[in-house]
């Protein structure tokens, strides 16, 4: 691994190496000062982001401007939980569930609702690029777009609420 070539993204107490260039995935115990797996990401592409739940590790890759691979990623063997694809801008967990939003080859933005532990799409809502910002919360989600536009969605089904 040449160190231009590394992407490194220090988690708890995990230490994920890629190497862009040969699509090497290594993952290290800090703890254990030890290495634990290492993958080869045959997609290739960058990491933009890692985040972590209590098993899995969320890997977002990107091609280019409107594609990529979201990977779920066991913590503890390296092996491809489940995976989506297409290029996520934003990922968030909150509780068993992840939330992301996509670009499709359309250029067209959606917001997903998946189970951490399995993927699969729960339900999905087109939002525009003017999302500004997002509240997630036990029962609802509230999108706010920079005109000052407010969408309200329910948890369980994503449908809007008046």
């Amino acid at each position: 691994m040449k160190a231009g070539n590394i992407q490194r993204f220090e988690l708890n107490d995990f230490l994920l190496q890629y190497d862009f260039t040969a699509g090497v995935l290594l993952c290290k115990s800090i703890s254990l000062s030890k290495n634990l797996w290492i993958k080869k990401i045959e997609e290739g592409g960058i990491i933009l982001d890692v985040i972590e739940s209590d098993a899995i590790f969320f890997i977002a890759f990107e091609y280019n401007d409107t594609d990529g691979i979201f990977l779920a990623i066991n913590r503890s063997d390296g092996k491809t939980a489940w995976f989506i694809p297409g290029r996520a801008y934003m990922y968030r967990v909150f509780g068993e569930f992840i939330f992301l939003i996509f670009i499709d080859e359309e250029g067209r933005y959606f917001l997903i609702k998946s189970s951490c532990a399995e993927g699969g799409i729960i339900w999905h809502h087109e939002v525009d690029i003017g999302l500004a910002e997002y509240t997630i919360r036990s029962d609802y989600l509230l999108l706010v777009y920079r005109d000052g536009r407010k969408e309200v969605l329910d948890m369980e089904t994503g449908e809007e609420i008046d």
